[in-house]
């Protein structure tokens, strides 16, 4: 009897914790950056926005002087700035949206790959 109260008792306190920290869980999953990337199709260094091209849709990124830029691949990068980069270029940006414009944390830029057809 006394073995079935303590298994009961440990159930539910198992149950009520699970309860109480699920909804923390939840909230630090939503914490992350938001991202944005593609083919740069246009640089407008008076406003600080870049605006990139996927697929068929044109995006715009803000950035200001605390943005890092860094040219390279995730494994293989260096330190860059938005005067490097160029139109045809790709660029992966992190921050948050204010409505339609990325406001960039951190940006990676690169050369866009070019294929050889044989």
């Amino acid at each position: 009897m006394r073995r079935n109260i303590l298994t009961g008792f440990a159930l539910c306190l198992g149950v009520m914790v699970a309860i109480a920290v699920g909804p923390a869980l939840a909230k630090e999953k939503t914490a992350k950056s938001d991202q944005l990337n593609g083919t740069v199709r246009s640089i407008h260094k008076d406003t600080s926005t870049i605006t990139v091209r996927k697929s068929e849709i044109e995006r715009q990124i803000v950035y200001n002087a605390g943005t890092k830029f860094v040219k390279g691949t995730a494994k293989h990068n260096t330190p860059s700035s938005a005067d490097e980069l160029k139109e045809g270029w790709y660029a992966h940006c992190w921050g948050k949206f204010e409505g339609t414009k990325l406001a960039a944390d951190a940006c990676r830029i690169r050369e866009r790959q070019h294929t050889t057809q044989q």
